[in-house]
């Protein structure tokens, strides 16, 4: 199980929660969402205006400052 990416406290309200689902091996070995290189989240994530730059899967700890969370089912 890979643990959640959600806002805490002294963070924004959560405005955008992106749900994945069946997550790859890379993201299992690494505990990361979307992990696996090439994958197309991060690159979209910064395209459609949601972050300031791409960021990689081991800085999914800056998404709860912008009001971002992730989760898997």
């Amino acid at each position: 199980m890979i643990p959640d990416v959600l806002p805490g406290v002294g963070d924004p309200a959560l405005r955008v929660l992106f749900c994945g689902i069946n997550p790859g091996l890379v993201s299992a070995a690494t505990g990361r969402h979307f992990a696996r290189p090439g994958n197309r989240f991060w690159p979209a994530l910064h395209g459609a205006g949601f972050t300031p730059r791409r960021l990689r899967p081991d800085e999914q700890h800056l998404l709860p400052a912008l009001g971002l969370g992730i989760t898997n089912i």
